[in-house]
């Protein structure tokens, strides 16, 4: 599906899906207008293209503890490609990286980490520097506050263009 334009039903049912996960299908299918059979298969067929990734609980870790979540940038010392995915393996297995990002511009990899206090972010940060993963820099740097944390892609105004 990849590259194909999804019709306004398609999108509509993703938004809702992306605000409820759980959403039983006989009330998505109510919210979009369609038939309960129509709608499953559209979800399904959303499922197995791969547009649908999973389903999840949003988890506000900032309730079950104290913790601190920072953005730390990396400079890798060599940008070939088997370096870079040495990198993004190490990475993907890391626990306390919650999210890996190669960017364009002064950095090459945006982190977003967690770590119980900030004497664990600091242990995460020098074991970057002094891992053997070819990181040659970074640069952290402490959330102090959520103001608008990610809750879905605004899937209306992206794909058809709504203001």
């Amino acid at each position: 599906m990849a590259g194909q334009k999804l019709d306004p039903i398609t999108i509509r049912i993703l938004e809702a899906l992306q605000g409820n996960g759980r959403i039983t299908n006989q009330a998505l299918a109510e919210l979009v207008a369609l038939s309960p059979s129509a709608c499953l298969m559209r979800v399904r067929k959303l499922e197995a293209d791969g547009v649908i990734s999973r389903y999840r609980a949003d988890v506000a870790i900032d309730q079950l503890d104290r913790v601190v979540e920072a953005f730390i940038e990396v400079n890798l010392a060599n940008h070939e490609r088997g370096e870079l995915t040495r990198f993004e393996d190490a990475m993907a297995a890391e626990p306390h990286v919650v999210a890996c990002h190669r960017v364009s511009g002064q950095y090459d990899y945006l982190l977003q980490v967690i770590a119980q206090d900030m004497r664990q972010l600091c242990q995460v940060a020098d074991g970057l520097l002094s891992s053997g993963w070819g990181v040659a820099k970074i640069a952290t740097t402490p959330i102090l506050a959520k103001i608008k944390p990610f809750t879905g892609y605004p899937l209306g105004r992206v794909l058809r263009g709504d203001s």
